[in-house]
């Protein structure tokens, strides 16, 4: 039970930074180009684009099956639809998940920036994940009970989001921030390497 409602806090999240940037309610804004779009001087840029069109539509691509046994050893891996775009989540025996979306044309960290953390959750900046700026953020602070979710901004109107949500049987449970980000650092392997 806990693990669902923390699946539906983490779609929560993706739903909020994606309709922070809609021209109507409930309508995606289109996609932009890699420009700036936020002139606030604390939100990181983007300086080396990466070319994520083809992980947008099948993003359990970005970790290849001896990377995700390796971040988090996982057993298998679900499509399904996210808000934008679909989403990739790994499983491993114990049912504990990491998953992958991307949110292409909702303002990338700009709109992670303005949403900030909101009551009850948080939102803080990550060291960068190879070289790309990045945010731990959620509506809900669940960072202590093996919650984590890490944006990584891949062009400046475009982030990806790793989260983790994982039982006290995990490993990760008390560090599920690292968890994310080794499996955001792998994926931006992967992108960088085009496989």
């Amino acid at each position: 039970m806990t693990k669902i409602i923390a699946r539906g806090a983490v779609g929560g999240l993706l739903l909020l930074a994606a309709t922070a940037c809609s021209s109507a309610p409930g309508t995606p804004s289109p996609a932009s180009s890699s420009a700036p779009i936020d002139s606030a001087p604390n939100v990181p840029q983007v300086t080396s684009p990466l070319d994520v069109g083809k992980y947008e539509q099948d993003p359990c691509a970005v970790l290849s099956k001896a990377q995700a046994t390796e971040v988090f050893q996982a057993l298998r891996n679900r499509t399904s639809s996210g808000n934008f775009a679909p989403r990739c989540t790994w499983y491993d025996s114990k049912d504990n998940s990491i998953s992958i979306s991307f949110l292409p044309g909702q303002g990338g960290l700009s709109t992670s920036y303005k949403n900030g953390a909101g009551a009850g959750g948080y939102f803080e900046a990550a060291p960068d994940v190879s070289g790309y700026p990045a945010v731990y953020s959620a509506v809900l602070d669940d960072r202590k009970s093996g919650g984590c979710q890490i944006g990584v901004g891949v062009k400046n109107d475009e982030i990806f989001t790793f989260s983790a949500i994982l039982d006290k049987a995990s490993p990760s449970y008390g560090d599920p921030c690292s968890l994310v980000t080794r499996a955001a650092e792998a994926a931006v392997a992967t992108i960088k390497a085009g496989a």
